[in-house]
């Protein structure tokens, strides 16, 4: 007869080892929901205040939910307070305001010679009153938010060395790409500045309704000649 008082031990999905950071499978896309000034998961909010350490950052243009032809940042991040799960790599995305501010943040740490992925990151959201048309096209009052980055040193070093870990397999940084999220979205980071442009004009002049990676890389007045990368990017 077995003894019920002893713990059975089962294997299914696996757990997160100590002193470590998971890495899902499945990415966790959390939202920075601009109506509500909350953090979001699926249905479920995760409330205003979070300080994170982030892993990873890309450039992107294309289209996310509602917001078509718009450059975003991809931030995958780790919460290290706040209401989202911790010690779990997670990814969002940020654009106007919020990417502004961002990347006036990072300008301003990397200027003090210090590398700004080593900090932490405690973004707000902040509160704007506006106008917006409404179905019958009558202008009314919203309002809405963004977010604004503030940085601190850190003393507790533990998530870095645990992030570290994270980087250096190769399996991990295969888990780190968001198929879902970016499916109409093409990167930017290995383009330059003239590559970019041409991109954000040919897919803000192309139909809206397709798919951004439906553009035909080969029609002479979208891309200049010699965009090798580019039409890389396009096709991928």
């Amino acid at each position: 007869m077995s003894n019920s008082n002893v713990k059975a031990k089962i294997y299914v999905f696996g757990a997160k080892p100590k002193q470590a950071l998971l890495v899902p499978e499945i990415p966790i896309a959390v939202r920075n929901n601009c109506q509500s000034g909350q953090w979001v998961i699926g249905d479920t909010d995760y409330g205003s205040k979070i300080s994170m350490t982030i892993l990873k950052f890309s450039k992107f243009f294309g289209n996310l939910g509602q917001t078509i032809n718009t450059l975003w940042g991809q931030i995958w991040f780790i919460a290290e307070s706040g209401e989202l799960p911790h010690g779990v790599l997670m990814v969002t995305y940020i654009k106007g305001r919020s990417l502004n501010d961002f990347n006036r943040l990072i300008a301003s740490v990397q200027s003090q010679g210090v590398e700004p992925a080593t900090g932490i990151f405690l973004p707000e959201f902040v509160k704007h009153s506006g106008q917006k048309p409404d179905e019958n096209g009558v202008v009314k009052p919203i309002n809405y938010y963004s977010l604004k980055w503030r940085w601190q040193e850190r003393t507790d070093w533990s998530i870095i060395h645990q992030a570290a870990a994270v980087l250096s397999d190769e399996n991990n940084l295969s888990r780190m790409i968001d198929l879902e999220g970016t499916r109409k979205m093409v990167c930017l980071d290995n383009l330059s500045a003239e590559e970019t442009a041409s991109l954000m004009v040919a897919h803000t002049n192309s139909d809206q309704n397709s798919s951004l990676l439906s553009v035909n890389v080969s029609d002479d007045k979208a891309l200049p000649q010699g965009n090798e990368s580019l039409a890389a990017a396009l096709s991928s």
